[in-house]
């Protein structure tokens, strides 16, 4: 949706929320995709989120859009709700969607809930829940199609046919079990129908079947979807046996949730920032920050140990700041770069040697080149002091090949030692920059100039 459209629709439901217009409200959100209407929902306070949300009767709706609106706010109206409707609501989304909201619904309300399924479906909804947090168990669909090795392409089709609709959206491969429901095979719905009706499924199934274990890390999951190009990945047990499948939707849900987290503790946060008071986000950022705090006083004392040069030769003051900057900021990129390829699995340990050198060689091009940049700005403005300009040059060259290797090498260090790369590299790459910057500044000033 364009943004300005996103803005009319919002105006036009808060004014006719205001006056009381529900079925106006109503039919405009029923001319809208869920996808649509859980994208307006962003921008929706909780009280509006809630009051909206009701109106909506069609509960196969309510439930498209409670499975597309991030999983907090979904726990948040299912909450406030009747529980016999919430349990409708929920009955109608994937045992995958169900499980990720239950997950955030308060243990007593979830019960609740749960106890308005069926036997079957709460015993389904309970396993999922069993399996370790971030598996491959808890984002599998268990509502999979499968056939057994003996039926007959005719006989397939047919039972393609009297699932229908609900057939049409698992389909995405037909996976073929023995009779104990062990995987043994997969083929496609063009195969079936490329070949004679009285053909064996078993005839036409691929033997080789790539799956993964309910305990399989999410993330592992989305790199071999990505890998194989798959649009659904069989899950099963030690066994062998069939126990669901993560499909495609799921895994981009998976890297989009992988990234942010990522990326939210690389600046020392978690993933449900926006859902935490400010008193919670300070104290997650303290030890971070604290890192920090620390490197940056133990740049301090460096520049102490050099003040008499400082004394000395003023002019120095003046590039210290942009050493330092250019310094932390190719840091940064060359610590992004290697969290991100090993989070992804793009960078295997056999190619850290070459990612490393790719940066240092990187790093030297930039240093030679803002080097002499610096070398003729120090040049025309303080062309008194003699050799202040290599000291300046030689300095950003140093200090952006040394940001480069600390950039890269901590970030693998601390995941050959078994150490979340995105948790802790920030602070600790950022402090140790720019106090070795500044060592390696005033150490060469005062070699060289005094």
């Amino acid at each position: 949706m364009f943004a300005s459209k996103v803005d009319t629709l919002l105006e036009t439901i808060r004014k006719l929320t205001r006056r009381g217009a529900y079925q106006n409200v109503k039919k405009i959100l029923e001319k809208l995709h869920a996808a649509d209407v859980a994208y307006l929902f962003r921008y929706l306070n909780e009280g509006e989120q809630v009051k909206i949300f009701s109106i909506i009767a069609d509960t196969e709706m309510a439930s498209d859009i409670l499975s597309q609106v991030d999983t907090p706010t979904s726990a948040r109206i299912l909450t406030r709700m009747e529980v016999e409707k919430a349990a409708e609501i929920l009955h109608d989304m994937d045992p995958d969607d169900q499980v990720s909201i239950l997950e955030d619904i308060p243990e007593d309300v979830r019960e609740e809930i749960i106890s308005q399924f069926s036997e079957s479906d709460a015993e389904s909804i309970e396993e999922i829940m069993q399996y370790p947090e971030d598996s491959a168990g808890r984002i599998m669909n268990t509502n999979y199609f499968a056939l057994q090795e003996d039926v007959t392409v005719s006989e397939a089709i047919a039972e393609i046919q009297k699932r229908g609709a609900e057939a049409t959206e698992m389909v995405f491969y037909i996976y073929v079990v023995d009779s104990r429901n062990h995987l043994v095979g997969v083929c496609s719905l063009r195969q079936l129908l490329l070949v004679p009706p009285s053909t064996t499924v078993m005839s036409v199934m691929a033997h080789e079947v790539v799956s993964v274990r309910a305990e399989t890390d999410q993330e592992d999951v989305a790199r071999l979807v990505e890998k194989y190009d798959f649009l659904a990945v069989p899950v099963t047990d030690d066994d062998n046996k069939l126990l669901g499948i993560v499909t495609v939707d799921d895994v981009i849900d998976v890297i989009r949730h992988e990234a942010t987290e990522d990326i939210m503790k690389m600046v020392g946060t978690g993933d449900e920032y926006l859902n935490r008071s400010v008193f919670r986000r300070a104290r997650m950022r303290m030890p971070w920050m604290l890192a920090a705090f620390i490197g940056e006083v133990i740049g301090i004392q460096f520049l102490h140990m050099y003040n008499v040069t400082l004394d000395r030769i003023v002019a120095l003051a003046f590039f210290l700041p942009i050493i330092i900057a250019m310094g932390g900021n190719i840091g940064a990129t060359s610590m992004t770069i290697v969290v991100r390829g090993l989070a992804t699995g793009r960078i295997a340990a056999k190619q850290l040697k070459v990612v490393i050198l790719k940066e240092l060689s990187v790093a030297l091009l930039l240093g030679i080149v803002y080097g002499l940049f610096l070398t003729t700005l120090a040049y025309f403005q303080f062309g008194s002091v003699n050799y202040l300009g290599f000291v300046v040059g030689m300095s950003m060259l140093i200090s952006m090949l040394m940001a480069a290797a600390i950039g890269s090498l901590m970030p693998i260090v601390l995941h050959l030692l078994k150490v979340d790369p995105a948790v802790a590299t920030g602070p600790f790459v950022t402090s140790t920059v720019d106090s070795l910057g500044i060592l390696i500044y005033m150490g060469l000033a005062t070699a060289i100039l005094m």
